[in-house]
């Protein structure tokens, strides 16, 4: 069998590589849970999905056909910078919320002054 040939296994750790893809994107609250069809958040399911991803990347580097390996460094990848975004995202909004509170928790004393 040649490099660039994918063995029966070669297939399966591309299954494995597309299934942990889906899920960090569905955790991520990229794409919505096929399940229930609602869209659900859990950034720390997302990171150990990636993180496993990340695992496999560095442990296959040998015996694994180019195309294969491309698509678990792609996959790490576009994951990486979709968590990223994520994150930003929470954090632009947990700090919106605490704004917001302070604005609230002022609100009342300015209103009492007037």
């Amino acid at each position: 069998m040649g490099s660039n040939e994918m063995s029966k296994h070669d297939h399966v750790l591309a299954g494995l590589v597309f299934s942990l893809q889906a899920a960090a994107m569905q955790q991520m609250g990229k794409i919505q849970n096929p399940m229930t069809g609602e869209i659900e958040k859990d950034l720390d399911q997302a990171k150990g999905s990636i993180d496993i991803l990340d695992m496999l990347k560095v442990k296959c580097r040998t015996d694994t056909p180019d195309e294969l390996l491309r698509l678990i460094d792609g996959a790490v990848m576009d994951l990486q910078l979709n968590y990223m975004d994520e994150v930003k995202k929470s954090a632009t909004r947990d700090t919106d919320a605490d704004a917001e509170q302070e604005a609230d928790a002022e609100a009342p004393e300015d209103e009492a002054d007037a």
